[in-house]
């Protein structure tokens, strides 16, 4: 008799485990209703707007967040991507786009950079802001002049900066609104 309870015990807990995966979690109590976006990323408006599409309406257990999230991070424009979920059909995506800490010139580009001197866009993709000019000939004068760029950011002189670029391997010359050059070093 024991035998027996034990066999009709073992089978309907067997079929519980089947259910709940094959039933209850696949209710649409369980879809994506809600999708909060925090971090107002303007620069990425459209991408978006087609990752809540395919998210919109699709099971919560199905979306494969670290992927998503590693799918964000892999655009130049975001510094970090997180995505949790706030409740059951609830979903908050929290984006931080990179800060525009200069203008980068190299032969005929602008493009946008951070103060770690990462491109990520060009010059007509943001909003102008009031910050200066690094001009390079080559990729291996950006560490120079950005170093000096994060110790003038700290002065006043900052406002007053048109443009900072490498004369030779001894000289860095700071150029002013009103055209005046200043040399210096590191």
């Amino acid at each position: 008799m024991k035998f027996i309870f034990r066999l009709v015990f073992i089978f309907l807990f067997s079929w519980l485990l089947y259910l709940i995966p094959s039933k209850f979690l696949t209710l649409d109590f369980f879809k994506v209703k809600e999708i909060k976006i925090e971090g107002s990323p303007k620069m990425l408006s459209r991408e978006l707007t087609e990752m809540i599409k395919i998210i919109y309406n699709s099971n919560i257990w199905d979306i494969d967040l670290k992927g998503l999230e590693e799918y964000l991070e892999k655009d130049m424009r975001i510094e970090r991507a997180k995505i949790r979920i706030l409740g059951l059909g609830k979903i908050e995506i929290d984006i931080k786009e990179r800060e525009l800490a200069y203008y980068l010139q190299t032969k005929n580009r602008i493009y946008l950079i951070d103060t770690n001197g990462k491109k990520f866009g060009y010059l007509k993709e943001r909003l102008e802001k009031d910050t200066y000019f690094i001009v390079i000939k080559d990729e291996s004068e950006l560490e120079k002049l950005l170093q000096l760029a994060k110790r003038l950011d700290d002065s006043l002189l900052k406002i007053l900066i048109s443009q900072l670029y490498m004369k030779d391997e001894n000289c860095i010359e700071i150029i002013l609104l009103d055209g005046t050059i200043i040399k210096t070093n590191l």
